[in-house]
C-alpha cells in the first residue's frame, strides 16, 4: 500500500481538490486495490506462473554454476548482456579505481557503519545551511525547510553498473546510481530544479527542443513557414559525449551564474538571491556522496543523471558553450536547435568553415569530452529521418 499512497499523495499535490473528495477517492481506489486480490488467477496464468517460476530458477542455477552474468545493456533497448561475472566485476572495480570524478572517503565496517557515516554527511550539509544563514544568504524560513532530519529516510545513493555492447568494441561498463530519491541532497536538488528549471525553459525556448514533436514543428515552420530551407541545405547532426563525467564543479556553477546574470532572467526568485542559489546549487554538487562495494565515495567533478538539477546544470551549461554557434547561425538564417547532448542545425556554407567552427567549439568543452558531427542531406534526429529533396 506504502506505494499506493505516495503515488495518491503526489497526484493530489498537483491536482488539489477538497478534502472529502480526496478522502474518499482515496478509500475507494485502496478498496479497489485490496479486492483485486481477492480474485483468483486462471489455470492457465498459474501453470505459466509456476512455469516461469522454475524457468528462471534453472537459468539462475546455470549463472551461478557458470560464473555468468546476465543484465540488461544501458541502452534501454530491452537488450541483455550474457558475459563473463569475473570480467565484468573486475571492469567495475577498474572503472571506480581508474576513475578522476570520485573521491574515496572511507570503508564501511562493523566500526565505520553506513549510517555513521550518512550522520556525519548530514551534519556536515546542515552545517553548511547554518553558514548561508549565517550570511544572510537564506532566511530562516529556508533553512529550517532544507534542515535534514536524522530520522528521516534518508540513505546513500548505491553505484552499479550496466553493461555497453558494441560491434566494433568489446564491451565497457557504465555507471548508474539506485536510491538517489534518498540522498541527502534530494530535497535540496528538487527544490533547485523546480525553481530554475521555467526560467531556463523560458529563456531557451528558441534553441532547444522539448521533445520529438518539438522538433519536428520547428523544423517544419522553418522549412514551410519561413521558406528557408534551399535546395543545396544540408543538415549537421551532433553529439557531446562523456559531457556529465568530465564538467568540473566550477564550470556548471559559473554557467549558472551566467545564466542568472541574463537580463531576461529576474535577479530575486522566491526571495532566493543569486548568489543565494549558487551558493545552494555548490553545496549539492560537493555533497554528491555515494557507495559502492563496502566503500563511500564523493564526486569531485561531474554528475549523476539521476538528479533532474544536475541534468538541468548541464543544459545550462551547453546553452551557454553553444552561444558563439547559435549567434554566427542566426546571422544566416540558418536553423539550430539542441536536445540534451544532441543538435541539429542546417549549413549551405563551405565543410571546412563548418569543420573549424565545430573544431573550435570542442576546445571549449571540459577535458574527456568530445564532440563528434555528421553532416548530409538526409540524417537521423530524435527517431526521425530527415531529408531535404
Amino acid at each position: 500500500m506504502a506505494p499506493l499512497r505516495r503515488e495518491l499523495t503526489r497526484f493530489f499535490t498537483k491536482y488539489p481538490v477538497d478534502l472529502s473528495r480526496r478522502m474518499n477517492f482515496e478509500k475507494e481506489i485502496q478498496n479497489l486495490f485490496h479486492a483485486s486480490f481477492d480474485q483468483s488467477i486462471p489455470s492457465t496464468l498459474e501453470e505459466r506462473i509456476l512455469y516461469e517460476k522454475q524457468l528462471i530458477k534453472s537459468i539462475r542455477y546455470q549463472l551461478n554454476k557458470d560464473q555468468l552474468i546476465l543484465r540488461r545493456t544501458v541502452d534501454n533497448y530491452n537488450t541483455y548482456y550474457l558475459g563473463s561475472l569475473n570480467e565484468f566485476q573486475k571492469k567495475s572495480d577498474d572503472f571506480v579505481q581508474h576513475s578522476i570524478s570520485y573521491e574515496f572517503i572511507g570503508m564501511l565496517d562493523c566500526i565505520n557503519t553506513e549510517q555513521q557515516q550518512l550522520d556525519e554527511i548530514i551534519d556536515s550539509i546542515n552545517s553548511q545551511f547554518e553558514t548561508l544563514h549565517q550570511k544572510r544568504l537564506i532566511n530562516n524560513d529556508y533553512r529550517t525547510k532544507f534542515i535534514i532530519s536524522k530520522k528521516s529516510t534518508t540513505k546513500l545513493p548505491h553505484l552499479y553498473f550496466l553493461p555497453e555492447t558494441n560491434e566494433d568494441i568489446e564491451m565497457t561498463v557504465q555507471p548508474k546510481f539506485s536510491s538517489y530519491q534518498y540522498s541527502p541532497i534530494q530535497k535540496l536538488a528538487q527544490y533547485l530544479d523546480e525553481l530554475l528549471r521555467p526560467l531556463f525553459n523560458n529563456l531557451s525556448v528558441s534553441t532547444r527542443f522539448l521533445n520529438t514533436d518539438d522538433f519536428i514543428y520547428k523544423l517544419r515552420y522553418f522549412a514551410i513557414k519561413l521558406d528557408s530551407l534551399l535546395p543545396k541545405t544540408q543538415f549537421v547532426t551532433f553529439k557531446i559525449h562523456d559531457l556529465y563525467d568530465n564538467v568540473t564543479h566550477a564550470g556548471l556553477l559559473q554557467a549558472l551564474y551566467t545564466f542568472l546574470a541574463h537580463p531576461l532572467v529576474s535577479t530575486r526568485h522566491k526571495r532566493l538571491s543569486n548568489d543565494a542559489i549558487h551558493e545552494l546549487t555548490a553545496i549539492v554538487l560537493r555533497n554528491n556522496f555515494f557507495s559502492y562495494d563496502d566503500k563511500i565515495y564523493r564526486f569531485t567533478k561531474g554528475c549523476p543523471l539521476n538528479l533532474q538539477l544536475t541534468d538541468l546544470l548541464g543544459d545550462i551549461y551547453l546553452y551557454d558553450w553553444q552561444f558563439p554557434l547559435v549567434r554566427q547561425l542566426r546571422l544566416n538564417d540558418l536553423f539550430y536547435g539542441r536536445y540534451h547532448n544532441i543538435g541539429l542545425m542546417t549549413w549551405y556554407g563551405p565543410i571546412e568553415q563548418l569543420q573549424t567552427i565545430l573544431d573550435e567549439l570542442e576546445q571549449l568543452l571540459p577535458s574527456g569530452a568530445q564532440l563528434t558531427s555528421f553532416i548530409a542531406t538526409t540524417v537521423h534526429f530524435m527517431d526521425c529521418l530527415i531529408d531535404n529533396r
